[in-house]
């Protein structure tokens, strides 16, 4: 038995930070609705696409169910109301106030079900003077200070390669699910939980903050440079590799490797953290002629013999091939609707309990007539509900646009 089997979420969601929550949290059991337009949710239509599928909604729906749903139909409230009846946690990332205008507003369906724990992702959090105003990763990277720190020393300020902003949301989204689960195993009642995107990234800072106040400084980029130690990336005949000789065995090791008498000297400046520190320019120097003259598995291999650690910067293709993710289950391949795999990453956390077992992103309202069975409606109803155009199902929605 996986972790959160038994546990079922509604996930009312679309693009990255909610899908992403909610599939984590179906990634160890939990029964996770996806319930969407019927025009689907907006990622189904976003790139990069593979013959007219959505890698972007492929990669952040599997191990889900599908119903598609029209919210605004005034017979969709039995349905939402079933649903909402049977549900542990509801999970939405539309900007404040929609769920309210959508029906699904935390005091309406608490009313309904006072067990529910229903995590709210947004752009700056249900309050405080920027609560209504719209959000995205780029511009949040920007807002938290991630961005002024990352880039070249004397360069423009830059976010990160990827989501980061969404992704954090998304975990804290995951913990936020958790803790209203377990409060409510105490308490009985469920609750709201606020998830704001800016504070997911600015509580990465810890420590910056209170160099700021407390001791003056002025953080800024610096490149790949550590900050308190020196370790950063050195380039090497064919590529790049980044070194982190931290302690004194590791430097004392590393400083033979590079057979140069400047580190190895008794008594010269490099022999200390600070000295290193002080000298980072002089030293990157030093360190940068000596792996220029290796390729990078050359160097990787003599700094694994000496258990300094070191990793090669690698390109997204040879992270597909890397063994130690492989070995992990993290390269995981599901098929898209029509057969062909897409590979993604796979689950973070593994667990003894249960093997990982994982299905594909579902087709929009693949599941509805089925969902809507569990929660008590019969076939008749479900018909009605279809052929009023209440709900979607797959077939049905083949069927139509085959017609056309």
């Amino acid at each position: 038995m996986q972790p959160l089997t038994g546990v079922r979420v509604l996930d009312f969601s679309h693009f990255i930070a909610g899908p992403y929550c909610s599939q984590t949290l179906a990634d160890h059991g939990a029964d996770v609705i996806k319930v969407e337009p019927l025009e689907g949710e907006a990622s189904r239509h976003a790139e990069p696409q593979y013959r007219g599928e959505s890698l972007y909604f492929a990669t952040m729906n599997r191990n889900k169910r599908s119903l598609a749903i029209d919210l605004k139909h005034p017979e969709a409230t039995l349905v939402l109301d079933r649903l909402v009846e049977s549900a542990d946690v509801l999970i939405t990332n539309y900007a404040v106030g929609v769920p309210e205008r959508l029906n699904i507003g935390y005091e309406r369906l608490a009313a309904l079900n006072p067990r529910l724990v229903m995590v709210h992702i947004t752009g700056y959090g249900l309050t405080g003077p920027r609560s209504q105003d719209a959000a995205f990763d780029g511009v949040v990277q920007a807002l938290s200070g991630i961005a002024h720190l990352t880039g070249e020393r004397d360069g423009a300020p830059l976010k990160a390669g990827v989501f980061a902003a969404d992704y954090v949301a998304a975990f804290n989204g995951v913990i936020a699910a958790l803790l209203g689960l377990q409060a409510r195993e105490r308490s009985g009642q469920g609750q709201l939980m606020d998830v704001s995107m800016l504070d997911a990234m600015s509580s990465m800072l810890l420590t910056t903050m209170s160099e700021v106040e407390l001791l003056g400084h002025n953080p800024s980029r610096n490149g790949s440079r550590s900050k308190n130690v020196f370790s950063t990336t050195f380039p090497t005949a064919d590529g790049y590799v980044y070194i982190a000789a931290l302690t004194a065995r590791q430097w004392a090791s590393f400083a033979a490797l590079t057979g140069d008498l400047r580190l190895t000297a008794p008594g010269n400046r490099y022999e200390t953290v600070q000295g290193r520190l002080e000298s980072y320019a002089e030293l990157e120097d030093i360190v940068t002629a000596w792996t220029r003259t290796m390729t990078t598995q050359q160097l990787t291999d003599l700094l694994d013999e000496e258990r300094i650690p070191s990793g090669e910067v690698n390109s997204i293709d040879d992270v597909l091939s890397n063994e130690q993710l492989n070995a992990r289950d993290m390269i995981l391949r599901l098929p898209l609707l029509q057969g062909q795999d897409v590979v993604m990453p796979g689950k973070t956390i593994k667990s003894t309990g249960a093997a990982s077992e994982h299905t594909r992103a579902p087709g929009l309202g693949e599941h509805s007539s089925a969902l809507l069975t569990e929660v008590g409606l019969d076939a008749d109803h479900i018909t009605a509900l279809l052929e009023r155009n209440v709900i979607g199902q797959l077939d049905r929605q083949r069927q139509t646009e085959g017609s056309l």
